[in-house]
């Protein structure tokens, strides 16, 4: 069995991509019914200094998906 991964989506509040982006990843983990719980973290002036250079960006674990992700690219992630 795969250990839980902790999945984070950075957004920023301008970003036309970002919605999209989530949109994405919440189908992806319905597929899973509950088994991966993600948090919404919104980039501002204020926590910039994170090391996302990129918005949106998906973290999975130890894997990066910058921009607008494929359902594929969130599934490989999700069990590798």
């Amino acid at each position: 069995m795969y250990g839980m991964k902790e999945i984070i989506l950075y957004t920023a509040e301008d970003c036309p991509y970002c919605n999209i982006a989530e949109r994405i990843l919440k189908t992806v983990l319905e597929e899973y019914d509950g088994l991966f719980n993600y948090k919404n973290v919104k980039i501002n002036k204020k926590n910039h200094q994170l090391n996302v250079s990129s918005i949106p960006t998906i973290l999975v674990g130890k894997t990066k998906i910058e921009g607008l992700p494929e359902k594929e690219q969130i599934h490989t992630a999700l069990f590798s």
